[in-house]
């Protein structure tokens, strides 16, 4: 009885781990369409929309260090009661990676940004920035990705920065 149940045992192990890399394919690919999604919301909305749009109730943005939705949407609201959206200022990015737990509650994306600032004084266009970043996902109950941290390194000197983003095997941000 004990070799019938090991070979049955050593027959479905295979089956069940080739099911179980197929479902978490599908979450990271569900994954990098949120990231998608969200990177398109940015061209449309605005940048501090699409983040608000994006954030669990609890996360943390290093841009504004808020811990929370709420906190980013004052923090953001209390920004453009002071001055308005700034004209032309553009953020895109790109998954590198893309892994997802195995249980399919958490994953998280890093890649490469490009973020254009405001027209200088005068209206001269502004020089992009590029960086990495980093992004931490939480699966939401109704199935929906949201982020639960979102930043990135400041990489001193430039140079290495430019060195890696450099390397042909890093994809190049979407042209918007």
């Amino acid at each position: 009885m004990k070799k019938l149940l090991s070979l049955v045992l050593a027959l479905l192990l295979p089956v069940l781990a080739i099911a179980a890399n197929q479902d978490k394919d599908a979450l990271k690919a569900e994954l990098v369409r949120a990231e998608a999604e969200f990177c398109r919301q940015a061209a449309e909305l605005g940048i501090g929309e699409a983040f608000a749009a994006n954030m669990a109730e609890h996360a943390f943005e290093s841009g504004r260090l808020s811990l929370s939705r709420a906190e980013y949407q004052a923090g953001l609201k209390a920004a453009r009661a002071q001055a308005p959206a700034p004209k032309g200022v553009k953020l895109v990015w790109s998954p590198l990676m893309v892994d997802v737990s195995d249980d399919g509650t958490l994953g998280y994306t890093w890649g490469r940004y490009e973020f254009t600032p405001p027209p200088a004084a005068g209206g001269k266009a502004a020089a992009p920035t590029v960086g990495i970043y980093m992004t931490v996902w939480k699966r939401q109950p109704d199935g929906s990705w949201k982020f639960v941290y979102d930043g990135g390194p400041k990489i001193e000197p430039a140079e290495r920065l430019e060195k890696f983003l450099a390397r042909p095997d890093l994809p190049q941000p979407p042209k918007s």
